[in-house]
C-alpha cells in the first residue's frame, strides 16, 4: 500500500514549512501575506502528489470537519432518497459531505447511528426520527448541538423541525373522496403509529369523515407492520376480500404503503377506480404512469432538503434561530388523478 501524502512531505519536497503549506491549501495564503508564486508551488506540488487532507484531522484544528450525518427510517424509500439527494445537493454546494444512514424504524439502531456520526464528529445531524419522544434531541438543543428534525416532529421541544402540513392533506385527501360519493372508505396505515406523520394523517383523516358522520369500522383501519409492508398488505386486503367485506375507498398513508395497495388490488382483479377508489399522501413520479394513474397529496421534497439544510448550516456557523423559525410546516396539495374520480 503506498504511503499517504502529508502537509510534511510537500513542505519537504519544497523546502518550505509545514505551517506555509497548510495556510495555503486551507486558502489561508493572501491572508497571511504568502506570494503567488509560492501559493502555486504549494498547490502544483499538491496536486502532483496528490495529495488528500485529513478531514478528521482538520476538524480537530477547526472543530469543523465539514461533513453532516443524515439519518432516515429507509432510504431506499423514494420519498427519502429524494430528499438525500436534494440535501447532498446543497451541502456539496457549501462545501460539505453527507454521511446517509438508515435506522429501519429502529429507535435503538437510531440512536446507535447518531452516536456513531458523532463519533465521526460530524458538525450537524439531519434527523427523520422514530423516537417516541423529544429527549435525546433536547439534549442536542441544551448542548447548542446543531441539528434539525424533518418529516417528524414532536411537541414539547425547541428543535428546529421540517415537516408539511400533514393534517390538512389527509383533510384534503377526504374531502375528495367524500365529493365522490363515496362513505366507506378504509384507512390503510403503518406502525409504529407514535410517529408525527401517521397521528397527524390519521386524525386529519378521521375528523373530516366524522365531521360527516362517517365512521370507519375496526377492520377497514388496517396498520401494517413497517418491516413486512408488502406481504401484510397483499394479505389484509385479501382476507377483507374473501370476507365481502370491502371498502368503497383506501386512502395509504405514505408512497409505500400506497404502492403495495395498487398491486394487490390487482392481483386480486379489483378494478380502480370502478369497484375501489384509492388515494395516497405522498405523491411518486411513477403515480402518473401507472394503470390507473394515482391520486395523491403531493409533498414539496426539494423545500423540506433545502430549509433543513439551511436551518442546520445557520447553526454550525453560530447563527441564533428564532423561535418562530423552528417549526417549519409546508403547505401540501393533492393531484387528483384516475385511481379516485368517477368513471362515466
Amino acid at each position: 500500500m503506498s504511503k499517504k501524502i502529508s502537509l510534511a512531505d510537500i513542505a519537504d519536497c519544497l523546502g518550505v514549512s509545514k505551517t506555509l503549506v497548510s495556510l495555503v491549501l486551507n486558502g489561508k495564503g493572501d491572508e497571511y501575506g504568502i506570494n503567488q508564486q509560492t501559493q502555486k508551488r504549494v498547490i502544483d506540488k499538491a496536486e502532483e502528489l496528490s495529495y488528500t487532507p485529513n478531514v478528521l484531522a482538520q476538524g480537530f484544528r477547526t472543530g469543523k470537519t465539514k461533513t453532516i450525518g443524515l439519518i432516515v427510517s429507509d432510504i431506499s424509500n423514494p420519498f427519502y432518497s429524494r430528499i438525500a439527494r436534494r440535501i447532498e445537493d446543497y451541502a456539496w454546494d457549501k462545501g460539505y459531505s453527507v454521511i446517509i444512514c438508515s435506522s429501519d424504524e429502529s429507535i435503538e439502531k437510531e440512536i446507535k447511528r447518531i452516536k456513531l456520526l458523532q463519533g465521526r464528529k460530524v458538525d450537524g445531524l439531519i434527523i427523520s426520527s422514530s423516537q417516541e419522544n423529544a429527549d435525546s434531541f433536547n439534549l442536542f438543543s441544551s448542548n447548542n448541538f446543531p441539528h434539525v428534525l424533518i418529516d417528524r416532529c414532536f411537541q414539547n421541544t425547541d428543535s428546529p423541525c421540517v415537516t408539511v402540513e400533514n393534517t390538512t392533506g389527509a383533510q384534503i385527501a377526504a374531502k375528495h373522496l367524500l365529493e365522490q360519493g363515496i362513505k366507506d372508505i378504509a384507512l390503510l396505515s403503518i406502525t409504529p403509529e407514535h410517529i408525527s406523520t401517521i397521528t397527524e394523517r390519521t386524525n386529519g383523516f378521521l375528523s373530516t369523515l366524522a365531521e360527516e358522520k362517517v365512521d370507519i369500522p375496526e377492520e377497514w383501519h388496517i396498520k401494517i407492520a413497517f418491516t413486512n409492508i408488502e406481504s401484510e398488505v397483499e394479505q389484509k386486503l385479501t382476507e377483507l376480500y374473501k370476507s365481502g367485506n370491502m371498502p368503497r375507498a383506501i386512502f395509504a398513508l405514505n408512497n409505500n404503503l400506497t404502492s403495495h395497495c395498487l398491486l394487490a388490488l390487482r392481483k386480486l382483479n379489483i378494478s380502480i377506480p370502478n369497484d375501489i377508489a384509492l388515494v395516497g399522501f405522498d405523491d411518486m413520479l411513477y403515480f402518473g404512469f401507472t394503470q390507473p394513474s394515482v391520486s395523491a397529496v403531493n409533498q414539496p421534497i426539494e423545500e423540506i432538503g433545502e430549509k433543513a439544510f439551511d436551518l442546520l448550516l445557520r447553526q454550525i456557523n453560530g447563527e441564533e434561530i428564532l423561535k418562530s423559525e423552528r417549526n417549519v410546516r409546508l403547505p401540501v396539495n393533492l393531484i387528483i388523478r384516475e385511481s379516485s374520480t368517477k368513471t362515466q
